[in-house]
């Protein structure tokens, strides 16, 4: 079977940093369980969707800093091609996310 080329754009980069709790009060401290950071952003998500099905993607994009560093890093360990990033002197941004405890993880 002949598989499709896949091209994404993506100009606004993140480092997913996913924080687990079991519980949130308020006006307490939050106890972190467990601390996932994965390279995101829509067209790195869905190129990590399309590789693990097989087909060819190769992603376009950016990256700076140390964050810039990581974030490469994170996208080989997860076999995209960094091939086409351009190096910038801004830093990747970070999107801190929250997840209260489920059978997720």
């Amino acid at each position: 079977m002949r598989h499709k080329k896949f091209i994404s754009v993506n100009l606004n980069p993140c480092l997913d940093v996913n924080y687990y709790a079991e519980e949130i009060k308020f006006d307490d401290v939050v106890r972190i369980k467990k601390k996932k950071i994965e390279a995101g952003g829509k067209g790195f998500n869905v190129a990590r969707f399309l590789i693990q099905y097989g087909e060819n993607i190769k992603t376009i994009g950016i990256a700076g800093g140390l964050n810039g560093i990581r974030f490469k890093k994170l996208l080989t360990e997860s076999r995209i091609s960094t091939e086409y990033l351009l190096d910038i002197s801004a830093e990747t941004r970070e999107s801190h996310n929250f997840f209260l405890k489920t059978a997720q993880y």
